[in-house]
C-alpha cells in the first residue's frame, strides 16, 4: 500500500470535506510551461519515422486529451504547505494507494487501453529530451517520459501524477459555462450526462474558458485530513460536522463516538524547523 499526499488551499480542502474530488489538470493549466512539451531532438526523432513533419503534433495532441493529479510522498515539506496549502492556512489530505490498481482510487470507469491513464513517479533531469532510441516501439515510453519527467529544480516536490484521460473527469466548474447545472460547490456533474466527445470539446475550450474538471475520489481510500498550522480550526471542525453524513465511509466526524476520526493538526517543531502532527482531540458535542 503506498500514501500519497495532496496539499490543498483552505476553500479547496473544506470543499473536499463534503464533495472529496481532486482537480485532473491539462498541461496548459499547470504551473510549468515545460509540461508535456517535447524536446526538438525528440520531435525530429518521431518525425523521421514515416517521414512527416508532423508527427509530433498528433502526438503531443493526444497527451493533451490527459490531465494530471499531482500528488506528494510527504505531508510535512515546508516549502509544499507554503505554495499549496496557502501559507499552511489550508490542509494536507492522505491516500491510500493500492500499487496494483492505482486508479481505484477514483471513481471512474475502466478507461480504454489506448489511453496513457497510469500513475508514475516524476522523474527529475536536466534535460528535457527522451534519452533512449526513438522506433515504433517507443512511442508509449516517449509519453510517458514527458508526462513524469520535469526539471530538478521541482524536486523538493517528490511528486507522484496520475495520468487521466479527459472523459474520465466527472465534474466540471467554469463561469462561462451556464448551461450546466452547478452545486453548492460550484461543480457541475458531467461524467454521466455527456458524451465523449462533447466532454472532450469542454476540455479544448477550457484554454479559452478557463474550466477546470475533477474526479470523484473513492471515500474508502481516504487517510488523514493534517489541518495547517496557521488554518482557522472551527472552520474546518464545522465543516466536518456539517458533512458527517455524506459520506459514511470516511466521515472526519463520529457523533456516535463524539470523536473526529483520522483528523490531525500541524504543529511547530520547538527548536528544529520541523513540522509535527497531533490527533484532533477535540469532543464534537464540547463545539
Amino acid at each position: 500500500m503506498l500514501r500519497l499526499y495532496k496539499y490543498m488551499s483552505q476553500d479547496v480542502a473544506l470543499k473536499f470535506i463534503s464533495n472529496p474530488v481532486l482537480r485532473v489538470t491539462p498541461r496548459w493549466a499547470l504551473n510549468d510551461p515545460f509540461e508535456c512539451k517535447l524536446a526538438n531532438t525528440t520531435n525530429e526523432q518521431l518525425n523521421s519515422l514515416n517521414g512527416s513533419d508532423d508527427l509530433n503534433i498528433h502526438f503531443e495532441s493526444f497527451m493533451g486529451l490527459h490531465g494530471i493529479v499531482s500528488l506528494s510522498e510527504t505531508p510535512d515539506n515546508l516549502l509544499m504547505w507554503s505554495h499549496y496549502a496557502q501559507e499552511h492556512k489550508g490542509a494536507v489530505v492522505e491516500f491510500f494507494i493500492d500499487e496494483t490498481d492505482p486508479l481505484s482510487i477514483f471513481n471512474i470507469s475502466k478507461c480504454p487501453i489506448s489511453s496513457d491513464a497510469k500513475l508514475g513517479k516524476v522523474n527529475y533531469r536536466k534535460r528535457r529530451n527522451y534519452p533512449f532510441n526513438v522506433d515504433a516501439e517507443s512511442l508509449e515510453p516517449i509519453r510517458t517520459h514527458y508526462y513524469l519527467t520535469k526539471s530538478d529544480e521541482w524536486i523538493y516536490e517528490k511528486e507522484h501524477r496520475f495520468i487521466i484521460p479527459a472523459t474520465e473527469a466527472n465534474y466540471m466548474k467554469s463561469e462561462k459555462c451556464s448551461k450546466y447545472n452547478y452545486d453548492e460547490n460550484g461543480l457541475a456533474l458531467i461524467g454521466s450526462s455527456l458524451g465523449a466527445s462533447e466532454q472532450l470539446q469542454l476540455w479544448k475550450d477550457s484554454k479559452e474558458t478557463g474550466a477546470m474538471f475533477f474526479a470523484s475520489v473513492n471515500p474508502k481510500k481516504i487517510g488523514r485530513f493534517i489541518i495547517g498550522c496557521d488554518a482557522d480550526l472551527e472552520l474546518y471542525k464545522t465543516a466536518m460536522i456539517e458533512a458527517e453524513h455524506s459520506y459514511p465511509y470516511r466521515s472526519f466526524a463520529d457523533s456516535i463516538s463524539n470523536k473526529f476520526r483520522g483528523v490531525e493538526i500541524s504543529k511547530l517543531h520547538s527548536e528544529r524547523f520541523e513540522l509535527f502532527f497531533e490527533p484532533l482531540n477535540t469532543e464534537i458535542h464540547s463545539i
